[in-house]
């Protein structure tokens, strides 16, 4: 049994270091994903702004379009 645990040990030390290293690029894999769904939902309130935006100008245009067929 020793010998079996001599022969395993070094080849369970290696495993467990990279677990390790897998669980660290894990995480900061992780992080990445935060923060880039953070920019991607303040991107999309962002194109909600814009869009309002256009939508009030559009009818602005419209008023103007009318007004100006009213004076002709």
């Amino acid at each position: 049994m020793l010998a079996a645990l001599l022969a395993f040990g070094p080849w369970m030390l290696m495993v467990h270091g990279k677990l390790a290293v897998l669980v660290a690029k894990l995480a900061e894999l992780c992080e990445k994903i935060e923060k880039v769904a953070e920019a991607q939902q303040r991107l999309w309130e962002q194109a909600a702004e814009h869009t309002a935006r256009l939508d009030r100008h559009e009818i602005q245009l419209d008023h103007l379009d009318q007004r100006l067929r009213e004076m002709e």
